[in-house]
């Protein structure tokens, strides 16, 4: 029996390996971001909304840029995520960041005032992100900076292109195409930010890239683990047919038997303020 049509954007990875996946992939996407930040004009003593902060890592990456003068405050749907973002700041010793379960499109933040919001990877999973963008420049003061960090997913992540990675990212894009997940947000940033009403943004592109035994092909091998409960719903791959314990393995054997390369993720940055 096929499964129907999803009119709403799923999220494409498992709840339950969250903290796993997103700690792994901050390896890779950490300092992309941090530049990002600092070219933005993330500073000293700024006060920063983060949303959709999932395990925490963006919001501290941005407790530690604002410093102890500064404050983070991340936002996110997930209790259980939260949960997780608490106790990693904790034992980082960051106080300077704070947690809240909450919608950005719905958010009580009573007088609070920002100097910044940021978001990495969460407007690729909603129907209408411009309306998010609009709401969060709400909470902002008067010239504050808005800073987003999209995907652009669409591309071969390997050269040249083997059996287990076509299949890979035959896997990938069908099970989002599925769940409605916008897999070019990155590339939708600019237009997003104009329909939201700010000015036009300036923009950004990095990505980690590496061959050899330093190809990040255990970044595709995270994502592919954490969508297989959703590509066994939707029947696309099973848990057999994926393999994730090997998988990252596999993937990086056949990259180096060709002398290939793996491009994770492209991430987009995008900036712009709010009219004084």
């Amino acid at each position: 029996m096929s499964t129907p049509a999803q009119t709403e954007p799923v999220y494409l990875f498992d709840r339950r390996q969250e903290e796993r996946r997103l700690i792994a992939q901050s390896r890779l996407f950490d300092p992309l971001t941090e530049r990002l930040f600092r070219a933005a004009g993330i500073r000293q003593g700024m006060r920063v909304l983060d949303l959709g902060a999932g395990v925490g890592d963006t919001s501290m990456l941005a407790a530690r840029i604002v410093g102890p003068q500064g404050s983070v405050l991340g936002v996110d749907l997930s209790a259980e995520a939260l949960q997780a973002a608490h106790a990693r700041a904790s034992v980082a010793g960051l106080d300077n960041v704070e947690f809240l379960q909450g919608d950005g499109l719905a958010l009580d933040l009573g007088e609070r005032e920002f100097d910044a919001v940021v978001g990495r990877l969460i407007l690729m999973y909603l129907s209408d992100p411009a309306a998010v963008v609009r709401s969060a420049t709400g909470h902002l003061r008067s010239g504050g900076l808005i800073c987003f960090q999209e995907v652009d997913a669409t591309f071969d992540a390997c050269y040249p292109s083997s059996p287990l990675w076509a299949q890979a990212r035959a896997w990938f894009l069908e099970a989002a195409a599925r769940a409605r997940v916008e897999l070019r947000m990155g590339l939708r940033l600019f237009e997003t930010f104009v329909a939201a009403g700010l000015p036009e943004p300036e923009l950004c592109l990095e990505a980690a890239v590496g061959g050899g035994k330093d190809a990040p092909a255990f970044a595709w091998a995270d994502v592919l683990q954490g969508m297989v409960p959703l590509m066994e719903r939707f029947g696309i791959a099973t848990a057999r047919e994926v393999d994730a314990a090997t998988l990252a393995d596999r993937l990086l054997a056949e990259v180096t038997s060709r002398g290939g390369v793996v491009v994770a993720p492209l991430l987009v940055g995008a900036w712009s303020r709010t009219p004084i």
